[in-house]
């Protein structure tokens, strides 16, 4: 299964994002990003420390992708040729139809869409290309601009599970958002949907 949509690894395209495997030369422009305390607060990461950790964490990836298990892109804006965002199928449950979804952008470019049309690409590719019937996310209850990235494409709060999550010794409540096969389709319909051109 793996093989028929992540070999060789997709490039998923927007109106103004590239959404590609990551490479080797990435690294300083994803270190900027993983190393800022503000991306990773709500994701189960830590900051990078060094450009050696950002290294080592492309070469994990690629290590991942012969193993037959990476679902991990970095976001390139179309304009600047910029690394901007990362994101990620944070699991692909296969038999069930069902994945979940994680993104981030750089601090200095929220608030422009980018968060929005990233999450809509990944939901969209998961929905037309792979075939699931159920696209999830899980969200941090402070985490208000990722819940609204989320509701503006169409997912809905399932409900709260409460001390659902647990990183470096944090413990905390977690929402839980989700859209069917089905109700994608009705937010295509309702014109809600930007384009994007999926193409790799």
């Amino acid at each position: 299964m793996y093989e028929d949509y992540f070999v060789p690894f997709p490039v998923i395209e927007t109106e103004r994002l590239v959404l590609r495997m990551v490479k080797r030369s990435d690294a300083e422009q994803l270190f900027d990003l993983c190393s800022l305390k503000e991306t990773s607060q709500f994701s189960l990461w830590s900051p990078h420390k060094t450009l050696r950790d950002t290294k080592d964490f492309i070469a994990y990836q690629h290590s991942l992708y012969k193993k037959k298990q990476c679902y991990f892109f970095v976001v390139e804006d179309k304009l600047s040729k910029e690394v901007i965002g990362t994101c990620s199928y944070v699991s692909m449950e296969m038999d069930d139809k069902v994945c979940e979804i994680g993104y981030s952008i750089i601090k200095p470019l929220w608030n422009c869409g980018f968060g929005t049309e990233t999450a809509l690409a990944l939901t969209e590719f998961a929905f037309k290309r792979i075939g699931v019937q159920r696209v999830f996310a899980r969200v941090l209850p402070q985490n208000i601009a990722s819940a609204k990235v989320l509701e503006k494409i169409g997912f809905l709060n399932e409900g709260r599970l409460k001390k659902g999550y647990y990183y470096n010794e944090k413990v905390s409540d977690v929402d839980i958002f989700g859209i069917t096969d089905t109700m994608f389709k009705e937010v295509e319909l309702n014109g809600i949907k930007k384009n994007c051109k999926l193409s790799g």
